[in-house]
C-alpha cells in the first residue's frame, strides 16, 4: 500500500492510544473538535495544538504520517492565510511594507520562476518547498533591491485582527486534520466500524439499522487508499503511452482528466460488484442481528481518557461563559 496515503491507513505501534476503546476515540474526536471551535484565544489554541502534538508523539507513529495529511490542502491553507492577512483591513495596524517594482526587479522575478521550472526537471521532490523558497527570495529581492526605472509602487498593510483570524483558521484546520489522522492511524477499520455501530445503537428505536451506515463508512475508508493506488497505476500507464499531464495545454488537460476519470469509475464499479458478490456468497444480511468475535468493554484507561476530555470541554465552556 502506498505510504503516502494517510486516511484509511492503519499504523500499528501498540501505543496507549491504539489500546483505547474505539468508542472512546470516536467520542473524543467529536468533543475535541467542539473544544477547538470554542477556544477564542490564540494562545490557548496554540497550547491545545501543543497537547495534540504531545499525544501524537506518544503514539510512536512517525510524525511525517501526519504531515502528509496536510499535503493535499497545503496550498489552500497558505492561500487562505495570505488572503486573510493582505485583504482584511480591520483592527489595529501592525506594520506596513512599501514595495517598488522596477524593470530589473521584474526581470529578476521572471528569472527566478524560470529557474524554479528548470529545477523541477532535476529535483522532482519537495516542489512546494522549492516554490516557497523561490517566492520568499523574490519577495526579499523586490523589497530590499530597488534598482532601475520604477514601474509601480504599492503598499502592504498588516492588521492585528486579520492576522489573528488567519492564525485561528490555520491552526484549527491543522489541528482537526491531525486529530482525524490520529483516529484512522490508531484504529483498525473493523474496530472503527464496530465502535460506530455501538454508538449508533439508539437509532434502532427509530427503526434505523446502524450496521448499514457503519459498513458503508468502513468500506469507504478501506477503499480510499486502494482507489488512489489504482489512479496512480493509470497515470503511469498513460505516461508510458506519452501522455503528459504537466506540460499539456488546458484543453488537452481536460481531455486527459476525462481519460483518467472514466477508467477510475469503471474500476470502482467493478470492485463494488465484486465486493457485493463476495459478501452475498458469504451470507451477509444487512438486516440480520450482528455479533462480533471481540466484545467492546470499557477499561480504566478508557474511562480516565474520556473523563479528562469531558472535563476539558466543560472547563473551556465555563471559561468562555465567565470571561
Amino acid at each position: 500500500m502506498n505510504s503516502k496515503i494517510v486516511f484509511g491507513q492503519y499504523y500499528n505501534s501498540n501505543s496507549w492510544v491504539h489500546r483505547l476503546d474505539p468508542r472512546v476515540k470516536i467520542l473524543s474526536l467529536i468533543l475535541l473538535m467542539v473544544v477547538i471551535f470554542l477556544i477564542d484565544n490564540i494562545f490557548f489554541l496554540l497550547g491545545f495544538f501543543g497537547l495534540t502534538i504531545l499525544v501524537i508523539l506518544s503514539t510512536r507513529i512517525p510524525f511525517t504520517k501526519f504531515l502528509k495529511s496536510l499535503k493535499m490542502i497545503t496550498f489552500l491553507l497558505l492561500f487562505m492565510f495570505i488572503f486573510q492577512v493582505l485583504f482584511r483591513r480591520t483592527g489595529e495596524l501592525l506594520f506596513t511594507l512599501d514595495f517598488t517594482l522596477t524593470i530589473w526587479n521584474l526581470i529578476t522575478i521572471v528569472i527566478l520562476l524560470v529557474f524554479y521550472f528548470l529545477l523541477g526537471k532535476v529535483f522532482k521532490k519537495f516542489r512546494f518547498v522549492q516554490l516557497l523558497l523561490i517566492l520568499i527570495l523574490a519577495f526579499v529581492l523586490q523589497y530590499y533591491w530597488v534598482n532601475g526605472k520604477e514601474i509601480v509602487n504599492y503598499q502592504i498593510s498588516v492588521y492585528e485582527d486579520s492576522l489573528l483570524t488567519a492564525s485561528f483558521v490555520f491552526v484549527r484546520i491543522v489541528n482537526i486534520l491531525f486529530l482525524s489522522s490520529l483516529l484512522t492511524l490508531t484504529t483498525k477499520p473493523m474496530e472503527l466500524n464496530q465502535g460506530l455501530e455501538s454508538l449508533l445503537k439508539p437509532l434502532r428505536a427509530l427503526k434505523v439499522n446502524p450496521s448499514i451506515f457503519t459498513m458503508m463508512i468502513a468500506i469507504a475508508l478501506r477503499f480510499i487508499p486502494t482507489l488512489i493506488n489504482e489512479a496512480n497505476k493509470i497515470l503511469k500507464a498513460q505516461a508510458s503511452r506519452g501522455v503528459d499531464f504537466k506540460e499539456a495545454k488546458l484543453k488537452e488537460k481536460i481531455t486527459q482528466v476525462v481519460s483518467l476519470i472514466v477508467p477510475m469509475f469503471v474500476i470502482a464499479y467493478r470492485r463494488a460488484i465484486d465486493l457485493s458478490d463476495a459478501m452475498e456468497a458469504r451470507g451477509y444480511d444487512p438486516d440480520a442481528t450482528r455479533t462480533s468475535m471481540e466484545v467492546l468493554k470499557f477499561k480504566m484507561a478508557d474511562i480516565i481518557s474520556l473523563s479528562t476530555i469531558c472535563l476539558l470541554c466543560v472547563a473551556i465552556i465555563v471559561l468562555k461563559i465567565v470571561f
